[in-house]
């Protein structure tokens, strides 16, 4: 059951992703929703399973939208996934809070991440700059913390309605 349901998280970001670059072109340089959904698989769930989203969804995203070497993304969000499982074993970050700051935190990462991966691969790097970086940090925060109260408002439900 946790592999549907992390496999449909998957699947919505990339559908959600998809919908956003045909609302707003430019909004994969500010908004990436597969990496929200790894932050938040990483934060609620265990390492293995952050792991696996990263993974799955970084592949599924070089498939979808990058040209360059495919593996790229697939290979930074598993390794995102594999950080956040070592820190949220550590810490408490399953809160309103905690979801921001590592979800903003993990976005510059993962921009710092850009600057790296592709270079090991013989690969052009562009620098989105500050102003940009800045923004998609708060704007991957803002998004782990209303998925995750989304995932907690369903939660408490479902349990008042077996009471």
């Amino acid at each position: 059951m946790n592999l549907l349901r992390a496999l449909a998280a998957v699947v919505l970001a990339l559908a959600g992703q998809a919908t956003l670059g045909r609302i707003w072109p430019e909004g994969h340089r500010f908004v990436d929703v597969m990496l929200a959904t790894v932050v938040w698989y990483g934060i609620a769930h265990s390492q293995r399973g952050a792991m696996l989203v990263g993974c799955a969804g970084g592949l599924l995203q070089d498939a979808w939208f990058h040209l360059g070497a495919f593996g790229t993304e697939g290979f930074k969000k598993t390794l995102i996934g594999w950080a956040l499982g070592v820190l949220a074993v550590r810490l408490d970050l399953n809160h309103s809070a905690g979801r921001f700051v590592t979800g903003g935190l993990f976005a510059a990462a993962d921009v710092l991440a850009d600057q790296i991966v592709p270079r090991i691969l013989d690969q052009p790097t562009h620098w989105p700059g500050i102003t940009a970086l800045m923004v998609r940090a708060a704007a991957t925060g803002l998004l782990v913390a209303a998925i995750g109260g989304i995932v907690d408002r369903r939660r408490r439900r479902r349990a008042a309605f077996r009471e």
